[in-house]
């Protein structure tokens, strides 16, 4: 090879290894992380507790720079699937009212002067509160629910609780006002849902995540011209012996009115509140609508008498009535209570009074099975009766409380017989600062229990208007003498003004 040749492929060579020595600044970036050592990637959080989470983050520029956001979306899913964003805290400090699901929790943070970006993502499997008893009260005006759950309905607990505020936290920009009416959960086929009830206004939400379903007008298949719920009926376990399922009909009174929702006849087409009209002019239902054989009962305060309609129907016809106790179509009293009780499917005992009131009361026994007046009691003589306005019956036997300010008394009574008893104070421990302001036996059996819990046990909600707290005892009962132990066997505090109890499956 030429001599000229090798030294201009020597001189490229020479050309091509030259470094570019152009006037450039480096400058380390601070230090921007979440540092693992103190973090934990996975985690189980209970449904609607409070996560409280530090990421550990490291970040030695301008933290005053910075900000943040907690975002959730499911786990599988796309990064850039719809978040729903947690906290924009660094700190999170958030109640989970989540579905019951795996999801990653995504904790970021950014430098708004550089623009500099982290992420940390975290798995999180948000677990579903379960089981227990819903109690709805009313504070400050707005209503609420609360969860207790214990060891004396669910076995496989560990630990008593209670789950605090269910709706507001999963419904804030929908409060419902005013004085709480009725809470209770349904369950059938594919329809499930819990009714939470205010005197102005009423939902359904969906058990899973609280969030909801239907607002008041929703729920009907004609908006009704009042909105004021006044009772609610949808048992579980009434017609068969299945405590895991409703017996398939909502039944409401508002605003006077009664309205029915056979979502036993539904077969899983979607459903909604019909009106029940009177076949023979206006009525005005009193709030304790019940379910009969194949008829759905409602007691006319206007007319003072007893009205059915067929389930599949909407008209209210009077209902003639077997036995000489009382006329069904001419009771002559205003009801202040009607629940079922001892001594069959559809046995029935109401408390009424005279229209005008004059103090007295009387208990009458009505079989809704057979259209039967069984028995007519005047139980006037009852300590504090007057008063009463809340009860309490059990039927697995001959159970009837009642209460009166802070006193609550048990009702004798032998069926067979056809005898009232007389009443007696059943539990004098209420402290005198105390109202009694709801009643419940328990309704279920409970689960993985060794013995049924169905009126083994009367829930006893309270109120300190002074102290502006409202409490829950629970109270075990001999099943057949209705004697309630002395000791508790549990309380539970940190409620509003209780005014319902319903068990959540």
């Amino acid at each position: 090879m030429p001599k000229r040749i090798l030294y201009l492929f020597i001189l490229a060579a020479l050309t091509g290894c030259y470094k570019d020595k152009g006037n450039y600044t480096y400058t380390e970036l601070p230090a921007f992380y979440v540092d693992t050592n103190t973090v934990q990637g996975e985690f189980i959080v209970p449904q609607y507790d409070t996560l409280r989470l530090n990421p550990g983050l490291v970040y030695e520029g301008n933290r005053a720079a910075l900000k943040f956001s907690w975002t959730t979306y499911l786990y599988g899913s796309s990064i850039n699937t719809i978040a729903d964003t947690l906290a924009r805290t660094e700190i999170l400090a958030a109640p989970i009212a989540l579905f019951p699901e795996r999801y990653w929790l995504e904790f970021t943070a950014t430098d708004t002067l550089t623009g500099r970006r982290m992420a940390y993502r975290y798995l999180m499997t948000v677990e579903g509160i379960g089981s227990g008893m819903m109690v709805l009260y009313e504070k400050d005006n707005r209503v609420d629910f609360d969860l207790i759950k214990t060891r004396l309905l669910e076995g496989l607990l560990e630990k008593d609780e209670v789950v605090r505020n269910l709706y507001t936290i999963s419904n804030p920009g929908h409060p419902l006002t005013g004085k709480a009416v009725a809470i209770n959960m349904f369950r059938f086929q594919t329809a499930q849902y819990i009714s939470v009830f205010s005197e102005n206004d009423g939902v359904q939400i969906s058990p899973a995540d609280m969030g909801i379903i239907k607002n008041f007008n929703e729920q009907f298949a004609a908006s009704p011209d009042l909105v004021r719920p006044q009772g609610q009926f949808a048992p579980f376990g009434l017609t068969v012996n299945d405590f895991e399922n409703s017996s398939g009909f909502d039944l409401l009174v508002n605003g006077g009115q009664a309205y029915a929702n056979m979502v036993l006849f539904a077969f899983g087409k979607p459903t909604a509140y019909s009106l029940l009209f009177a076949s023979d002019g206006d009525y005005e239902a009193a709030p304790f609508i019940k379910y009969g054989l194949a008829r759905i009962v409602v007691y006319d305060q206007k007319n003072r008498r007893f009205l059915g309609a067929s389930p599949l129907g909407t008209t209210l016809t009077p209902i003639i009535s077997n036995g000489s106790a009382f006329n069904f179509q001419s009771v002559g009293k205003d009801m202040v209570y009607m629940d079922y009780g001892y001594g069959g499917t559809y046995m029935n005992y109401a408390v009424f009074k005279e229209p005008v009131d004059d103090g007295r009361r009387y208990l009458y026994v009505v079989d809704l099975g057979a259209s039967a007046a069984r028995y007519a009691w005047d139980i006037s003589a009852y300590p504090g009766i007057s008063s009463a306005t809340k009860f309490a019956y059990g039927t697995r036997g001959q159970l009837m409380y009642y209460a009166a300010g802070n006193k609550l008394y048990q009702i004798h009574f032998d069926l067979s017989a056809g005898q009232e008893l007389g009443a007696t104070e059943a539990w004098p421990f209420i402290p005198p600062n105390e109202e009694i302001t709801c009643l419940k036996m328990c309704p279920h059996p409970g689960r993985n229990l060794a013995e049924n819990a169905k009126d083994k046990y009367l829930f006893v909600g309270t109120w300190d208007a002074t102290a502006n707290k409202g409490k829950v005892y629970v109270l075990q009962a001999n099943v057949t003498s209705g004697v309630l132990t002395a000791e508790p066997a549990a309380v539970f505090e940190g409620f509003g003004k209780v005014k319902d109890l319903a068990f959540k499956f």
